[in-house]
């Protein structure tokens, strides 16, 4: 066999072999999909402060979260400003978040300066969470007034939906 053709032969095995294990390194069954491994997306929560009495409804929120980290939270409660914040992933499904946000008076006087720190765990499919916080509450200046561990949360994720004449308008042209 010359020179050539046992180098061909070689690099033949070479590059069969290599093909082999990127087909048998990983188990289909086995390996755990990377999914559901964002917050990205608008999401609704209901949120339950420490010492919030049992029969009192819960603080409703939509929160949108950014890729690059950030977020935007709207209040229902109207003594309360939009919420600004950042959130990390640190773990499979789990999450840090801080969030900012004024409180004010009947006459829309600041009376707190509000931040929350969240610990989340998003489930399996993605499409809900549930939480615990704990809220510092300062005043104007930026003084402690109150740190309140405690609270817990919930959201569902919001999605698209088909309106009743999807299929028709999209047949206009």
């Amino acid at each position: 066999m010359n020179r050539f053709a046992l180098l061909a032969f070689a690099a033949l095995i070479g590059s069969a072999a290599h093909a082999q294990i990127l087909q048998s390194i990983i188990t289909p069954e086995k390996a755990v999909g990377v999914v559901n491994q964002s917050l990205e997306g608008t999401w609704l929560s209901e949120v339950r402060p420490a010492g919030l009495s049992a029969g009192a409804p819960p603080l409703l929120n939509f929160v949108t979260f950014h890729p690059n980290g950030t977020l935007v939270l709207s209040a229902s409660d109207g003594n309360q400003g939009v919420g600004h914040g950042v959130w990390a992933r640190v773990g499979d499904r789990k999450f840090l978040v801080t969030i900012f946000f004024f409180n004010y008076d009947g006459n829309r006087a600041l009376t707190t300066v509000v931040k929350a720190r969240i610990n989340l765990q998003l489930s399996l499919d993605g499409l809900t969470n549930k939480s615990t916080n704990e809220v510092v509450v300062m005043d104007r200046t930026g003084k402690i007034m109150a740190t309140i561990p405690g609270g817990t949360g919930a959201a569902v994720r919001l999605s698209p939906e088909i309106p009743a004449d999807f299929y028709d308008f999209q047949k206009i042209q």
